[in-house]
């Protein structure tokens, strides 16, 4: 059971003024999308890892485009041969590098 203490109970309301300038102050927000959530250290190691092991994986570049396959060598700091699944090779730049996956290793330490 219930008992009122005889306090009064306040609902938030809104004026139509208040209503009108929320609106208008969402509908000129914008969300802008962050280039990468990795850092180019984490990207190179997680891709030295990947060469290390030989593990097929999947990279996101900044063009929107999907790659998979396998890091074939790298040629220099920042410049890496990438082998697709289909047999093409592609000289990818870790500046390019939107986001990386696999199947095992890079999801959970992406999340930590």
């Amino acid at each position: 059971m219930y008992e009122d203490r005889g306090k009064m109970k306040w609902n938030p309301f809104a004026t139509a003024e208040l209503a009108s300038a929320h609106r208008e102050y969402h509908s000129e927000f914008e969300f802008k999308e962050l280039d990468s959530s990795l850092e180019q250290d984490e990207i190179k190691m997680m891709l030295s890892f990947a060469l290390e092991m030989q593990l097929d994986i999947k990279i996101e570049l900044t063009d929107k485009k999907i790659v998979v396959g396998n890091i074939h060598l790298w040629k220099n700091e920042t410049l890496f041969v990438f082998k697709e699944s289909s047999g093409h090779y592609l000289e990818i730049e870790t500046k390019n590098i939107k986001g990386l996956s696999d199947d095992m290793y890079f999801d959970s330490y992406i999340k930590k």
